[in-house]
């Protein structure tokens, strides 16, 4: 996969399909997630003729892991993508985010407005900036659904998952009908530790796409992925000290997608995105859960980026095989874009 040494000294990895494309697409994956993640969407998109840059976020898969938390902040985070789009000499993207990827989009669209021409949300909607200090434990407590999140944090999460890893996996992406609900504080410790199910869970990861997310995480490890956890303060102190806006910009166009049966989504989210997005298009997808990339869609739909290929850095012209559409989040995005204007510029597909 090709990587790049950024100004901050971190190595990020990243697929680059089309790179002649005038308008470019960087899509950041969330929790616990990879690049790949995006498997089905980056050959509809780029044979639609935009260029589609994902990366591996830092602490994933080929990118680098520092141990320390302070490196995973939001704005450093979103420092290192804006100078990974110079690199690749782009001037300006649609910044498309899922998971932690979508909180983060938010934020490169606040740190670095000048570089985003639209944003697309998934699973995590747009919020905005703490005007007073809030804890993890805070966050638990106002929205419970959330609570799983100080297991998460807490010092025992990296080895108790890499401890018990393809069962983590499937609890983590199990569909919306599957009879586990780990968001309430201490379910998902505790069904880490309970005994596997005699009958596997059932994933929305099928095929070989669970033995590539097995390797990827066996070989790299969850401390960078659980780092993000850890961030809470160090995010409020970087953006108390400049005040960011809360609200997005009027003209920046922002599309959330979400499926109607994710657990992790909370009512008080989607008003609170509704309040600072005004520019705002919601999608929400009927009986889907938080996976909203992978639910719904089928292996062909990957458009011929196999594990092999992801592996091998997605090099070449592979997005231009296959038929597939991308399944709903595709053809949500593409369908928000057709006729968009982005920096007084239409975008044609």
């Amino acid at each position: 996969m090709p990587s790049l040494t950024l100004p901050s000294g971190h190595k990020w990895a990243y697929v680059d399909a089309n790179p002649g494309a005038a308008t470019a697409l960087l899509c950041l994956h969330g929790f616990p997630d990879l690049g790949y993640g995006y498997r089905h969407q980056i050959g509809p998109w780029a044979r639609a003729g935009f260029r589609v840059v994902v990366p591996d976020m830092l602490g994933y898969g080929a990118s680098d892991a520092p141990i320390d938390p302070a490196q995973y902040t939001t704005k450093r985070l979103a420092n290192d993508l804006v100078a990974l789009l110079t690199a690749l000499g782009i001037d300006r993207a649609v910044v498309v985010g899922h998971d932690w990827g979508s909180f983060l989009a938010g934020r490169v669209a606040l740190w670095h407005p000048d570089r985003v021409l639209a944003l697309v949300v998934m699973s995590v909607p747009y919020t905005p900036p703490a005007r007073a200090p809030v804890s993890l434990e805070d966050v638990a407590r106002l929205a419970p659904n959330l609570a799983y999140q100080l297991f998460i944090a807490s010092p025992e999460a990296a080895p108790t998952i890499e401890a018990n890893l393809a069962h983590f996996l499937a609890l983590m992406y199990s569909p919306p009908s599957a009879p586990v609900n780990i968001t309430p504080s201490g379910a998902l410790r505790a069904a880490l530790l309970s005994p596997a199910p005699a009958r596997p869970l059932p994933t929305v990861l099928t095929g070989p796409a669970f033995a590539a997310y097995l390797a990827a995480f066996r070989a790299r490890g969850m401390t960078g992925p659980t780092n993000y956890y850890r961030t809470t303060r160090l995010r409020y102190t970087e953006e108390s000290a400049v005040s960011p806006p809360l609200a997005l910009p009027p003209t920046l166009p922002v599309l959330s997608i979400y499926g109607t049966r994710d657990p992790s989504i909370a009512p008080a989210a989607l008003k609170t995105q509704r309040r600072f997005a005004p520019n705002l298009t919601e999608v929400p997808l009927e009986g889907v859960g938080h996976w909203v990339m992978v639910e719904g869609t089928r292996p062909e739909d990957a458009g011929g980026l196999s594990t092999d290929a992801w592996a091998g850095g997605g090099d070449g012209e592979w997005w231009k095989t296959g038929t597939g559409d991308g399944g709903a989040v595709g053809r949500a995005v593409l369908a928000w874009l057709v006729g968009l204007e982005v920096a007084g510029v239409r975008v044609k597909l």
